[in-house]
């Protein structure tokens, strides 16, 4: 962007008796740019001065200026916002004029920011977040929001005015954390980029020898043998391959939020069973599943397929509860649930890895459908059910979802079969955490040797 001048270097503030520079604090970190949005230009001259001597790249624009404006906003990480943008008219209407202009000028793609909000009146603030934060903006919204009364900062040539924000946002701790997040991302990615330059000893063996190594970090990353990559997409496996990196340096540069769950009475989750249980379900499946970058040419461990073939002996017709068999399709209770049968790919990676895979897939069988927890403990309570993954939600389901594998239909399976999407078709990739334990259970589960009893 050309805009991250302050997390490079220090700031030094001007102080009457002192020429030590201070330490940028979390905000500071933050703020690389600003936009200010008033209507009086000559009362945000100061500001602007302020703000230029933090090291802060600011523009003013007057609410007729945005109007005119026929682009949206680059992300501005601090935007300075009068309440009344026009004279004669209520808070309401002027906060109905600020998301009419946040439509226009922000759009939905404007990235984290944060606002300042000039006003006197703290229950307009109280009406402005109401309005601010609905969900049916079409804009982004902001990481969080404060109020300041700007005559008081005025006076003062806007002196302590950073400190001010970042006082107010003590209040909200979890805001805190997001802005250190955001920090620490990108110092820990400036970081990491610096430490795979670093690997070389002069500037030539890096233009020579860093695609060479990037692509080695892809493949070290996927698992895929190199003469069989085919159209595979490895740039995405090469920035999953760099979040190993990132991770570590995010959280060595991360600085702990002070009060951040130190109050117990705050951690209680404040929703119905059925928005906690949506909420989760939305989580669980960032957590466990990657619909990113698959590819149907390529059966790799932890493929998710829909099996469309109903004469596979992997389509699943049938299920016995309480020593009764229901067809899935005609009984009752089963019916007019929504469902898929699906299958995961689980050839063990050092396998594939080595290329001893042979052309063909060891998959185990398996039932999507809609999360019930009584269907779940009656219908797949043995042990060879995999019953973990739930709730999660999936495109094209209302409802959040459960997926189910039975280790009883568990084959081998010609890759090529996996290849055909009018028999298979790929739709999700279990995430390393989630297919090592379905392999590990499925490991616990085939080499069981149990032992006859005489009673």
């Amino acid at each position: 962007m050309g805009l991250t001048r302050l997390s490079s270097r220090l700031v030094f503030l001007k102080k009457k008796n002192s020429q030590q520079p201070e330490k940028n604090t979390m905000l500071q970190n933050f703020i690389t740019s600003a936009l200010i949005i008033d209507d009086k230009e000559a009362e945000v001259a100061s500001l602007k001065e302020y703000l230029d001597s933090k090291d802060i790249w600011v523009k003013h624009f007057t609410p007729d200026q945005l109007r005119e404006k026929t682009s949206v906003f680059n992300n501005r990480k601090l935007i300075f916002l009068d309440l009344f943008l026009e004279d004669g008219q209520d808070e309401i209407n002027n906060i109905n004029i600020i998301r009419a202009l946040f439509t226009k000028v922000l759009g939905t793609s404007f990235g984290t920011y944060g606002i300042v909000l000039w006003t006197k009146h703290t229950e307009h603030f109280t009406e402005f977040i109401n309005r601010i934060f609905k969900p049916t903006n079409n804009f982004t919204l902001p990481l969080f929001a404060v109020a300041l009364d700007k005559t008081l900062y005025m006076n003062n040539n806007y002196e302590g005015l950073l400190e001010g924000v970042e006082e107010k946002l003590k209040e909200n701790v979890a805001s805190s954390l997001f802005i250190e997040w955001n920090k620490s991302v990108k110092s820990g990615s400036d970081h990491t980029i610096k430490m795979l330059y670093d690997l070389f000893d002069n500037d030539p063996k890096k233009y020579i020898n860093l695609e060479p190594l990037l692509h080695s970090l892809a493949l070290n990353f996927t698992g895929i043998p190199a003469d069989n990559i085919g159209n595979y997409d490895l740039q995405k496996d090469l920035v999953k391959s760099l979040m190993d990196s990132l991770q570590f340096e995010i959280s060595n540069r991360f600085n702990k939020i002070d009060n951040l769950f130190s109050d117990p009475k705050k951690l209680n989750f404040n929703a119905s069973k059925e928005e906690k249980q949506l909420i989760f379900s939305k989580l669980n499946t960032l957590l466990m599943l990657d619909n990113h970058n698959l590819a149907q040419d390529s059966p790799i461990p932890g493929n998710i397929y829909e099996i469309k073939d109903e004469s596979s002996a992997m389509f699943i017709k049938t299920i016995t509860v309480k020593k009764a068999d229901k067809d899935l399709n005609s009984d009752p209770d089963y019916k007019d649930l929504p469902k898929r049968r699906i299958c995961i790919e689980m050839t063990p990676p050092c396998d594939f890895a080595l290329g001893k895979k042979k052309k063909f897939s060891r998959v185990v069988g398996g039932l999507h459908m809609d999360y019930d927890a009584n269907i779940k403990t009656s219908a797949f309570g043995g042990e060879n059910f995999y019953t973990f993954l739930y709730p999660i939600q999936l495109e094209g389901f209302e409802k959040p979802q459960m997926l189910i594998f039975d280790f009883y239909h568990f084959q081998t399976l010609i890759e090529d079969d996996l290849k055909d999407s009018t028999r298979f078709s790929i739709i999700y990739r279990a995430k390393d955490k989630l297919f090592a334990d379905i392999l590990q259970k499925l490991s616990s589960h085939t080499a069981r040797l149990g032992i006859g009893v005489l009673q």
